[in-house]
């Protein structure tokens, strides 16, 4: 006879998970940053995470008044377009810059050249940008996490300071960057969430698919392909 717990003959059936009060908390907590922050200027790539954050923003702070950002090698680029897209459909003030990747200094990793080249541009509007950076770490957004979701969220978040973080820092120059989806709140009800409600073998980061949902974003912009944002800026074919 079992006796202890004296309770252990109760119910034992998961409490059904609702993702949907998860995406609630998550858009409760960026209202609150940007509260904090006040920043109108956004690094826009015309990918799900930055239409998330230009929609949100402009909730927020309304249609006419967010600058979004987005740099390219070439006019036909996936990222030219969808930004486009993106930033008539969310009415901000959008600035393109088209131009071609400056060689490697002494000291650059692959990639610093591009970033630096990004922030050397926007600066001549802002001095202050939010940037999405963490977000496809922590929501299971790389095409990889839908090969081994477990092994690789790990993998790419021990990679997010090293790799992401530390090449903004370095190389945004006199730019002020503010990282929303990194702001701890946020960043602890994400590691709450478990990883198989993030990403299937089928799709990846599940929560920001409901999340855009919710936000009526095109679905041209949902469905569309990822490119991380140094590929995107090299990337020769569409």
């Amino acid at each position: 006879m079992i006796i202890y717990p004296k309770n252990w003959n109760k119910d034992y059936t998961p409490v059904k998970f609702d993702p949907i009060i998860y995406v609630d908390a998550l858009r409760e907590f960026l209202k609150l940053t940007f509260e904090e922050i006040n920043i109108k200027h956004l690094a826009y790539s015309g990918g799900i995470d930055s239409t998330i954050m230009l929609a949100e923003l402009t909730d927020f702070f309304g249609e006419n008044v967010i600058h979004t950002y987005t740099i390219s090698s070439r006019e036909d680029h996936p990222d030219i377009l969808f930004a486009r897209k993106g930033a008539a459909h969310y009415k901000s003030i959008h600035h393109e810059f088209i131009v071609n990747p400056e060689p490697l200094q002494d000291d650059d990793t692959p990639g610093d050249n591009v970033v630096r080249q990004f922030f050397d541009e926007v600066s001549d509007y802002t001095f202050e940008i939010i940037c999405c950076d963490g977000i496809d770490e922590y929501m299971c957004g790389y095409y990889d996490h839908m090969k081994d979701p477990y092994y690789y969220y790990s993998y790419y978040l021990s990679k997010l300071n090293s790799d992401h973080l530390q090449p903004l820092h370095k190389n945004s120059g006199g730019i002020f960057v503010y990282l929303p989806y990194l702001e701890n709140s946020f960043v602890e009800i994400m590691q709450d969430i478990d990883i198989h409600y993030k990403i299937s073998y089928k799709n990846r980061k599940k929560l920001m698919v409901l999340w855009a949902e919710t936000l009526n974003i095109p679905i041209c912009i949902i469905n569309r392909n990822k490119y991380g944002f140094v590929d995107a800026f090299l990337e020769k074919n569409k």
